[in-house]
Parts: C-alpha cells; structure tokens; sequence
C-alpha cells in the first residue's frame, strides 16, 4: 500500500488541489478572496509535488539491484511532474479570470 501512496502521491495532490479551488470558488464566486485563497493552494500543492518529486528522484537514482525501486521511481517522478504542470494550469485559470 506504501508503494502506490508513493506511485500515486503526485496524482492524489493534484486531485486534492483541484477539488480544494473548486471549492474555494463556489463559495466565494467573484470575490478576491477566492483568488488568494486559489493562489494559496496552488502555492502549497506546489510546494508538497515538488517535495514528493525530490523524493521521487532519489529513489529513482537509487541502483541497488532492486528492479522495482528505480521503476516505481520513475512513475512517481512522472506523476509528480505532470500534477506540477496541471495544479500550474489550474490555478492560473482560476487567478487570472
């Protein structure tokens, strides 16, 4: 279970941020507030992808004989990269309209 909450961490902090501006914006449609409040997130799902994308790097740098760990590296690399991209894309959107 461990090692999918690791393949997946990435994709579930992309799923969380989208869910969270969202939120944020039905409650507070058109103020600022929902603005701040989407930067603030954006800024922190950011900040979490980026320490699971380290961390992903390291185990995928790691060849110990294992042939599973650099593998499972490289999908939670992948993933961390693609939800930095997304949650970027989201909260952009969300900023600037």
């Amino acid at each position: 279970m461990r090692q999918w909450l690791f393949a997946l961490g990435g994709l579930l902090v992309w799923t969380a941020h989208f869910f969270a501006i969202y939120i944020a914006a039905s409650l507070f449609p058109g103020q600022p507030l929902a603005a701040w409040l989407t930067l603030a997130l954006t800024v922190l799902a950011l900040v979490v992808v980026g320490w699971l994308g380290h961390g992903a790097w390291r185990v995928w740098q790691v060849r110990d004989g294992d042939e599973l760990r650099p593998w499972l590296g490289g999908i939670a690399l992948f993933g961390a990269a693609l939800s930095a991209v997304a949650i970027v894309y989201q909260g952009l959107a969300a900023v600037i309209s």
